[in-house]
């Protein structure tokens, strides 16, 4: 059985042989500019993590080019036990202090992210645990880890009981805004007023159980938007609602998603790119939606026919993408692939061995979640194509560069 097929760019592991190490999530920066990689070391990947299970984060060096090889060596950080195999540790470079990274951790009984500066060691605690950061570095957007454990075991921590477990839309819980700088933060948008607003709006949510699921700033940091599930009820899948608000958690706004609305990307402070439905149930496609007007632009539907982890390149001519498992074939592949929106071309850079997957094991999985280098002529992604996990660097230079 094949470990990669139809692969036509330069692709070098950057951790080490045999080692079970990735980064985590696609929308999260996970490179800075001196060329260091971030990336979490386990011993394990056929389980999820339990309570005192400990993931290393460390860096690794990005090659210079594509005939550079890897040095293949991880520099340790730190250690966290508040971490999955799908978002990691929420670990990341701080914009507002060099040579600092971020991730969330668990110490004291008590979840919180640690700014760890690797050039000084020195570091500091921050109360909650960070579910996005500005891209200024100044901010975060905190959620219930616990309650989204309860929810996705593969997305939250299993450490803490959610203390809202029996409320199905609590009014003490929701979306925290919290300083950075200081730790300082507070509620500013509870579940049930989102369930108010929705209800106002239109939609039937009625006593269901909810959370937040996912949540992200625009680039300026002036709104964000949230993806509001409800907690399943047996046979059936959950509900998705999107919306988005201020920092005030004022000025919210709907849109129509009918139940479904994937993975996304902010391509600028009024721009989300979605994989969606579109125009009512059954009608899923990748979509450019406008948060003030609420228009919406299909992005070639012949092209985008399934769900993918999709960002824009930094100068926002390409649409980087990837694949769940393929299926249908006995190899079970993932796509690793790029669309130029000049041209309307999809192109497949590769396909990358992953294994089937179950109800069983589907929160075990490994996602590319492909995400771009600075300078938007690489990309890295996490993969088990060669039988463990490991980090993986793309040269996309000949294809970006055409």
């Amino acid at each position: 059985m094949p470990e990669t097929v139809n692969v036509i760019v330069p692709v070098k592991r950057m951790s080490p042989k045999g080692e079970h190490c990735f980064f985590g999530y696609y929308d999260i920066p996970a490179a800075d500019e001196a060329g260091r990689h971030l990336c979490h070391r386990v011993q394990f990947r056929d389980r999820l993590p339990r309570r005192g299970d400990v993931a290393e984060l460390g860096w690794l060096a990005l090659p210079d080019n594509a005939d550079a090889e890897p040095d293949g060596i991880f520099h340790p950080i730190a250690e966290t036990e508040a971490w999955n195999f799908q978002q990691s540790s929420m670990a990341q470079w701080l914009a507002s202090e060099p040579d600092a990274c971020l991730f969330n951790t668990f110490e004291h009984e008590a979840y919180g992210s640690r700014i760890h500066d690797i050039r000084t060691g020195r570091g500091r605690l921050l109360p909650l645990p960070v579910a996005n950061v500005s891209r200024d570095g100044t901010k975060a957007l905190c959620i219930n880890m616990s309650r989204l454990f309860d929810f996705r075991p593969g997305y939250g921590y299993e450490e803490l009981p959610d203390p809202f477990a029996d409320v199905a839309q609590p009014r003490d819980d929701g979306v925290r805004l919290m300083d950075i700088r200081t730790g300082n933060n507070r509620l500013i948008l509870s579940l049930a007023e989102i369930v108010e607003f929705l209800e106002q709006s239109g939609e039937r949510i009625g006593g269901k159980k909810v959370l937040v699921n996912h949540i992200t700033f625009n680039p300026s940091a002036t709104r964000f938007l949230l993806l509001l599930r409800t907690f399943p009820e047996p046979g059936k899948r959950w509900e998705t609602f999107l919306v988005t608000s201020d920092l005030e958690g004022r000025n919210l706004r709907r849109h129509n998603v009918w139940g479904i609305a994937s993975h996304y990307h902010w391509r600028d402070d009024d721009g989300m790119l979605f994989y969606m439905n579109v125009s009512g149930p059954n009608t899923l496609e990748l979509a450019l939606v406008r948060d003030s007007t609420r228009s919406i632009e299909c992005i070639d539907p012949a092209y985008f026919r399934c769900d993918g982890h999709c960002s824009y390149s930094p100068d926002l001519r390409w649409i980087l993408y990837d694949s769940y498992v393929d299926s249908s074939t006995p190899d079970f592949l993932r796509n690793l692939q790029v669309y130029s929106l000049e041209r309307r071309e999809g192109i497949l850079l590769g396909r990358f061995r992953a294994g089937p997957l179950t109800p069983d094991n589907n929160d075990l999985r490994c996602d590319l979640h492909p995400r771009w280098m600075p300078g938007g002529t690489a990309v890295t992604f996490d993969s088990i194509h060669e039988g463990y996990r490991g980090l993986y660097w793309a040269d996309l230079s000949g294809v970006v560069g055409r």
